[in-house]
């Protein structure tokens, strides 16, 4: 899974969209630009009919041909058709896109039914972060004026104030929110009323990675956080029922835990800098964005670093377990043959930023923007003479349609264009 032509950027991988429809499954979506031209295309790996560690490619309007799609699968292919930029094809967006369509069209009542809970659970988490949003500008307000008693306020307490019976309590939450939020100004050097149009924002961008908490309390919301955590569980139990496989699946349990390892350590780094950038909440109001752009940035690393994985992981549920039922070790070996060959991998580039796998692979970026025609080789520059006759014959069987199939797992041409 780790190799050469590893796609070296996030975008250039491609965001897992999970159809329904089974032949479009680990199936990702990608831009590229032809000229000006915004194009979309499709990366889909073993497509069926094809030969396994292929990559199918074609543009994504053209999805709709490949397979037929239920009313829920068309919807997320129509509204990801309509996407204006990369941002709207990552991770947090595709989720969107996904839980609104299994919401309102899913044939599965219990898929349907789990989405509305998802969307629910969303709202609830937002509540709840902007609570514990507003207890740390306390924490950090208390700790700047010496004020004890505000230095050791959490979110439980704000809940109390909120849950009082008194109209006391009511204002006196209103006068700290007020006070706390003088002190984002101060700190940020903009108004108050700045301070406020930042407050929400900046929450919905926290939302993902549940509350914010302080030394002791427990978190158990943010849809990102709850990925993470269910991703290390998983590890654990494929670590844990490594002892069982036959000695001739050990190597493909080995891609396994090695890609987990790799996503977790990346995530966990990340999720290291978020903890510190969330101890100082307070400098996210600074006008020059500079806090902003890390979190947008951190936001964007971690959503990307678990991308791929809840299916993965749900695919060794469904097997492991309820093993006993469908087949015992067999149902588990499939599931482990399956997330061998599909688990997600960091590309080279978000590893190693300066490594010289990048260096001497900058050809794999910088082919974009040469004739596809010449069919070269990434690797080596040289002609591809396979390549080239497979695509001149395709051209002669459908002279109007973009399709290239690629022989190589991780390959990340272009696709060709049509005459």
């Amino acid at each position: 899974m780790r190799g050469i032509n590893l796609p070296q950027t996030f975008e250039r991988r491609g965001t897992a969209v999970p159809f329904h429809q089974k032949d479009l499954a680990h199936a990702r979506v990608r831009e590229y630009f032809h000229g000006e031209d915004r194009l979309l295309e499709a990366v889909i790996p073993n497509y069926s009919g094809a030969r396994r560690g292929e990559l199918v490619v074609v543009p994504w309007e053209q999805v709709t041909q490949l397979a037929s799609l239920d009313l829920r699968d068309q919807r997320v292919h129509e509204q990801v058709l309509r996407t204006v930029t990369v941002r709207d094809l990552d991770p947090v967006n595709i989720r969107d896109i996904c839980l609104k369509a299994d919401a309102a069209l899913s044939g599965d009542p219990a898929i349907q039914e789990a989405a509305q809970r998802a969307a629910q659970r969303d709202a609830e988490d937002k509540a709840m972060v902007r609570l514990s949003f507003i207890a740390q500008l306390t924490r950090e307000c208390g700790i700047a004026k010496g004020d004890q008693l505000m230095a050791r306020t959490n979110t439980r307490t704000l809940m109390d104030l909120m849950g009082g019976d008194s109209g006391r309590t009511r204002i006196d939450l209103d006068l700290l929110i007020e006070r706390v939020m003088i002190f984002a100004a101060e700190r940020g050097k903009c108004t108050v009323s700045d301070a406020k149009s930042y407050l929400d924002p900046l929450v919905g961008m926290i939302t993902p990675f549940g509350n914010v908490t302080a030394k002791g309390e427990e978190k158990s919301n943010g849809f990102l956080y709850l990925q993470h955590t269910r991703l290390l569980n998983f590890r654990s139990e494929v670590t844990a029922y490594r002892s069982q496989v036959r000695e001739e699946l050990d190597r493909q349990v080995e891609l396994i835990v090695e890609a987990a390892d790799e996503c977790i350590g990346y995530v966990n780094e990340r999720l290291s800098q978020l903890n510190e950038l969330m101890g100082k909440l307070a400098d996210l109001f600074d006008q020059n964005l500079a806090a902003i752009d890390r979190l947008e940035r951190l936001r964007r690393d971690i959503a990307y670093g678990l991308d791929g994985w809840d299916d993965m992981i749900s695919v060794w549920r469904d097997a492991y377990v309820a093993r006993d039922a469908i087949g015992g070790s067999r149902a588990v070996e499939r599931a482990i043959h399956r997330i061998s060959g599909y688990a997600p991998r960091i590309p080279v580039r978000e590893l190693f930023p300066d490594h010289e796998q990048v260096k001497s692979g900058s050809r794999y970026e910088q082919a974009r923007v040469r004739m596809v025609s010449q069919m070269h080789s990434w690797e080596n520059d040289r002609l591809d003479s396979e390549l080239q006759t497979r695509v001149e014959e395709g051209r002669k069987r459908r002279p109007h349609t973009r399709f290239v199939q690629m022989n190589n797992e991780d390959d990340d041409r272009p696709p060709e264009k049509s005459d």
